[in-house]
């Protein structure tokens, strides 16, 4: 299929366009499917969450819980940061400083934005395991954890009423369906 649309005549090179149309009609010619629908789902529809239907076809789904992974532990370590992006939707660098901030989750909810720095969690100065042990707190309690973060010469407390604990993303073996997965993961033997 490459050849439809990369092949043609030799000579020199120009440009040569496709339209969808062109990619569905390729696509039919090698697996006949709804690729129209296919595209217009895939590509161009938004979609708040990743489509999982072929992991979870291959017997496996993704879940989340508060054990975090080890290959996470190993590149917050190595790069010194703490990433908190499935449960508050921040990482912030080991000075504080705020990387990153997830739209629509409670850091972003709060009023917290990237480049501000973190300074303290529940009036204590901030740390890895201070704002982690507040977290696991805050399952267990109603009390809102309160962020102070500085932007720029200004202090602001930012509340988030938020009581779930850390989040991390894991697969999970659905034993109600067959392994396809780790058949395709299993090496090639020559």
């Amino acid at each position: 299929m490459p050849e439809r649309f990369l092949g043609g005549e030799n000579g020199a090179p120009k440009v040569v366009p496709y339209t969808l149309d062109d990619v569905v009609a390729g696509l039919n010619g090698v697996a006949p499917h709804d690729w129209r629908q296919f595209f217009q789902t895939r590509v161009y529809a938004a979609n708040p969450h990743a489509p999982l239907g072929g992991l979870e076809g291959a017997g496996w789904r993704l879940v989340y819980n508060d054990t975090l992974p080890d290959l996470l532990k190993s590149t917050e370590s190595a790069r010194k940061f703490t990433d908190l992006s499935f449960s508050l939707g921040l990482t912030i660098k080991e000075d504080g400083a705020i990387l990153d901030v997830i739209p629509g989750l409670p850091a972003d909810k709060a009023g917290i934005g990237a480049a501000m720095k973190l300074v303290a969690v529940n009036g204590r100065r901030w740390t890895p395991a201070i704002l982690r042990a507040a977290l696991k707190s805050a399952k267990t309690n109603t009390a809102p954890l309160e962020l102070l973060v500085e932007n720029d010469d200004y202090f602001k407390a930012c509340v988030l009423d938020y009581h779930q604990g850390e989040k991390y993303p894991h697969l999970e073996r659905d034993a109600t369906k067959p392994d396809l997965l780790s058949q395709i993961m299993k090496p090639r033997t020559p």
